[in-house]
């Protein structure tokens, strides 16, 4: 009897071992969650290069209109390059400067002054920076939503 408690003992312990084991490499076996979003701090360095406004309020931004945006993270100055008129060959471009803000209950907010002195007609918070997109909700209108999406180039940079 005492013979049959030890082999009880044994096969408890080798079955709870090739348990731990499957457990063990069930879980290392595991793929990684490939839709992790990695959101970056909302910051000069962070939106330095190019952007292309991709949508607005939801609806893509229809081509011949286009809106590019460049910020350089050396003294915080932007250029713009945008085509509203639908005249592929003509376009507005501005430059400036942007500062951020940040408000606890609003988070981090950017404001642009461009060369002559004028204000951009909204201020906006920015939410969802990544390394590839970010979406601008505007201050005084927060249904105003845009989506931007980097971009290499500027296509029409002078």
């Amino acid at each position: 009897m005492n013979k049959s408690i030890k082999d009880m003992k044994r096969i408890t312990a080798i079955f709870t071992a090739l348990a731990g084991l499957a457990l063990l490499f069930s879980t290392s076996c595991t793929k990684p969650d490939l839709h992790v979003v990695e959101y970056l701090e909302v910051n000069a360095s962070n939106l330095h290069g190019n952007w292309k406004l991709q949508s607005v309020n939801g609806e893509l931004e229809k081509e011949p209109a286009f809106f590019y945006i460049n910020f350089d993270r050396s003294g915080n100055k932007y250029q713009i390059w945008e085509n509203h008129s639908a005249i592929p060959s003509t376009y507005n471009h501005s430059e400036g400067t942007f500062a951020f803000y940040t408000e606890p209950e609003v988070g981090t907010y950017i404001r642009g002054v461009d060369s002559i002195k004028e204000e951009w007609s909204d201020t906006y918070v920015i939410k969802d920076l990544t390394k590839n997109t970010m979406t601008w909700v505007g201050m005084k209108d927060p249904s105003f939503v845009q989506v931007f999406q980097r971009i290499d180039k500027v296509p029409v940079a002078e």
